[in-house]
């Protein structure tokens, strides 16, 4: 279950309702992209922004503010208030990879919604059901219409609407708790739409109960506001990742994906494009592509492989390999990237990682620490695992989040494609000293080692390769396996 903070908007401003009600409006702060920026500090990946005087009047009123949350920050949006048109949907889906939720659209116009999801996909097309005495509200919830919810959300998916944000109006700002019945029956009637809980939400005994009825995902408002639900608990009622990870290289004059065990002794795995389709579509959280020799032959990004993979996938991209200027990073994130991964340049230089934090964010920066074994203690490797440094990996990633690195992905050389299972020591010490989102990678072999890297590794995402190029794991599979075990996936 997906945990997604909201923010409305009204006169520029970040407020919330009682029952959707204009007349019960309190203030929370002036600046919306503050408080847009605090939830991904908090590590915090979507935010739902409405503009409700656009919902009021059916016309977008507050672009300024919505622009300005898009592109300084890297949160995914789920922007709803007033979008009418064809222009006002792609305005906002070219500022990034966002969705446009709809709500008096799909009331009252169908053949309209059904357009905009043929144009835009129902992955960008979300629809915003306003429920209260068992009627479907729309126009800001102002205006009611007496079409019954299941034959409702029938209709929907006919249209080909795939996600929708159901809203107990009754209870939306109020803390009384979310309607659990509605949502449990509406799970249960339609098992194949991913729904949204929305309202009355008051603290995380309140999201555990959502997860388990089944929900997709769950907006979260004035409990948080009202310091009824920290960051901290919604930080651990965060989904764990699934990374697949294409290790690529020049093979037979072409870019190939390649496999081997300790950094050694590579074999071919298949082509990139195809392979970042596969997975895209079977359910990865993220996909991790690396140019693993880049470095050691002093070559630049592979920025032409990096579009074309970007261009074929719906997850967020993460990149390595040659990165060394802040004008690699600009241009890969132009390309589609959504964050880089650094490893070589910055143990080589580590103002270069700073640098890259302040220009960029930290949320942008995934340093890249590859670790072996010597005695007792790990120490980090560079240039595609050729050389072995004095850096001590634990001291390391301390010194990489001073400078503002935001995640960590420690691969372990010594159980790289060895399928042992990963260093679960490293993972904790590593965790421990920096305290920050580990991408666990090097050594999965089985089902068994990821649940084992989540539970007694900390790890808050796991990366993996040949289990998955080779056809040993699916994704879908390990997902089900993970869950039942008690891991939160998405």
């Amino acid at each position: 279950m997906e945990i997604i903070p909201a923010i409305d908007i009204f006169g520029g401003k970040c407020v919330r309702l009682i029952q959707g009600d204009f007349k019960f409006k309190k203030t929370y702060s002036d600046d919306p992209l503050k408080i847009a920026q605090f939830f991904q500090k908090a590590g915090l990946k979507k935010l739902h922004l409405i503009d409700l005087e656009g919902a009021k009047e059916g016309k977008v009123k507050n672009w300024e503010t919505i622009e300005k949350v898009a592109k300084k920050t890297n949160l995914v949006l789920q922007v709803g208030g007033g979008f009418q048109t064809e222009k006002d949907i792609k305005k906002l889906l070219d500022l990034g990879p966002h969705q446009v939720t709809l709500g008096t659209i799909a009331v009252c116009q169908p053949k309209k919604l059904r357009k905009f999801l043929k144009k835009f996909g129902p992955e960008k097309i979300v629809v915003d059901v306003g429920i209260k005495n068992s009627e479907i509200y729309f126009r800001g919830w102002q205006e009611k219409t007496k079409k019954d919810i299941n034959s409702f959300l029938k209709s929907l998916i006919k249209l080909g609407t795939k996600t929708i944000i159901c809203t107990d109006i009754e209870r939306d700002g109020t803390l009384r708790g979310p309607n659990f019945s509605l949502y449990k029956k509406l799970v249960s009637k339609f098992p194949n739409l991913e729904i949204i809980a929305s309202g009355g939400v008051r603290n995380k005994k309140d999201l555990k109960k959502l997860s388990k009825i089944g929900v997709t995902g769950v907006i979260v408002g004035k409990a948080i506001y009202e310091n009824k639900i920290s960051l901290n608990d919604l930080k651990s009622m965060m989904p764990k990742k699934i990374i697949p990870c294409l290790d690529c290289k020049k093979w037979r004059g072409k870019w190939s994906v390649v496999k081997g065990i300790k950094f050694e002794k590579l074999r071919l795995a298949g082509d990139p494009v195809k392979l970042a389709k596969k997975y895209s579509a079977e359910g990865a959280d993220e996909l991790a592509m690396l140019d693993i020799s880049a470095s050691l032959e002093n070559r630049r990004p592979f920025f032409n492989l990096v579009k074309k993979v970007a261009k074929a996938i719906k997850i967020p991209l993460v990149v390595g390999g040659g990165i060394v200027t802040l004008s690699d990073i600009e241009n890969l994130l132009k390309a589609g990237v959504s964050k880089v991964s650094l490893n070589t340049s910055i143990v080589k230089n580590p103002n270069f990682l700073s640098r890259a934090a302040k220009k960029f964010g930290s949320e942008r920066i995934v340093a890249a620490i590859d670790a072996k074994k010597q005695g007792k203690s790990w120490k980090v490797c560079i240039l595609g695992g050729t050389k072995t440094t004095n850096l001590d990996a634990v001291k390391w990633a301390e010194e990489v989040k001073k400078r503002g690195a935001g995640e960590l992905l420690p691969t372990s050389k010594d159980k790289d494609g060895t399928k042992d299972g990963y260093d679960l020591e490293l993972l904790r010490k590593l965790k421990t000293a920096a305290d920050l989102p580990i991408i666990a990678s090097g050594g999965a072999g089985k089902k068994e080692h990821f649940l084992q890297a989540f539970k007694k590794g900390k790890a808050d995402a796991i990366l993996a390769a040949s289990l998955f190029h080779f056809n040993e794991v699916k994704i879908p599979e390990l997902k089900r396996y993970l869950k039942r075990k008690g891991i939160n996936v998405s």
